[in-house]
């Protein structure tokens, strides 16, 4: 018979951002039940006082009066939606004192890999490999999935796919932010046409290249373990040519019968990259549902209300699985 619920000893941590509204739905189904679980946004860690004990792998923490007490024996769930100060773009109206405090938490952060004995959802060092398209796109291949013709370059050919006039997607090898004047700018998909490409304006970074998929149906597909929830992506009820996140207003979002055999090869992907959670972009085109790519720490928020789709009670019941089994 399990105990009252320990606050102060925590079996469930997530590491978050204090900004992460994804977060905020996961810790709405973990208040329904009887889990104890500690939230730690980076934002505020500088504010706590903690100390870790990498031997014994313990970790207190103290903020706001109260003290937590987080042990490797106790700690069944990790939630790690990468704070992101693990992805530093750097920040122009940052002072050295505040370059080098994100910069220790960026690593406080991940030696918390310490607690081996949990369950990640996802592994840190699982998440950074996955996060390559390259390593993806590869071992999609192997799994049965089709892909787009793909390049990686910084010196695109005319012919680059065959054929001088061919239309192209172009998108960059990471996520591309930059901040500049204090202003934060995002790198959409962009489209254009192979004969288009020249050499000489690429030498200063590569960027992935890829044969463009017309008339798509985009399909965002979210596996938690062995749940799968899929959703279709219109454009005024329509397919979408081009990078659907450029038309929100207009975007409608369905919840969507994915094929069983569709379901097996996204399982097998996020398994095969030693994930427990993988948001997976599909196209539909001609029948097949062309792999994208897999965001280990993807978005979904958005889907548990505009599509129907209880992600968020996915995540909760795979943190909350060890704790119940280990009360029982």
């Amino acid at each position: 018979m399990k105990t009252a619920t320990d606050y102060s000893a925590p079996e469930i941590l997530l590491l978050a951002s204090r900004y992460d509204m994804t977060c905020d739905f996961v810790v709405r189904q973990l208040r329904r039940g009887s889990v104890s679980y500690l939230r730690l946004d980076t934002e505020d860690l500088a504010s706590s006082a903690v100390e870790l004990d990498p031997v014994r792998k313990r970790l207190v923490l103290e903020r706001s009066g109260r003290e937590y007490r987080i042990t490797s024996e106790r700690l069944r769930s990790v939630f790690f939606r990468r704070p992101v100060f693990l992805r530093d773009y750097g920040d122009d109206q940052c002072s050295p004192e505040e370059q080098f405090s994100r910069h220790q938490w960026s690593a406080f952060i991940r030696n918390l890999m310490i607690f081996d004995k949990a369950r990640w959802i996802n592994d840190p060092a699982a998440t950074y490999r996955a996060e390559h398209k390259a390593v993806q796109l590869s071992l999609a291949v192997e799994l049965g999935f089709p892909v787009p013709e793909t390049r990686v370059t910084n010196a695109p050919r005319n012919h680059l796919f065959g054929r001088e006039h061919r239309r192209v997607a172009i998108k960059g090898i990471d996520t591309v932010m930059v901040r500049a004047n204090g202003q934060e700018s995002f790198g959409f998909t962009t489209f254009g046409f192979s004969n288009e490409l020249e050499r000489d304006d690429w030498r200063a970074a590569p960027a992935t290249i890829q044969t463009a998929l017309d008339g798509k149906l985009d399909i965002r597909v979210t596996v938690i373990e062995e749940d799968v929830f899929a959703a279709s992506i219109s454009i005024d009820e329509g397919p979408t040519d081009d990078d659907w996140r450029l038309h929100k207003r207009d975007v409608r979002f369905r919840a969507f019968d994915l094929p069983e055999t569709e379901k097996e090869r996204c399982r097998a992907l996020v398994r095969a990259l030693g994930l427990r959670f993988g948001g997976i972009d599909l196209a539909l085109c001609d029948g097949r549902f062309y792999f994208i790519e897999i965001n280990p720490t993807g978005e979904w928020a958005w889907l548990v209300d505009s599509a129907g789709l209880p992600i968020d009670r996915a995540i909760a019941d795979a943190l909350s699985r060890e704790v119940v089994a280990s009360g029982e």
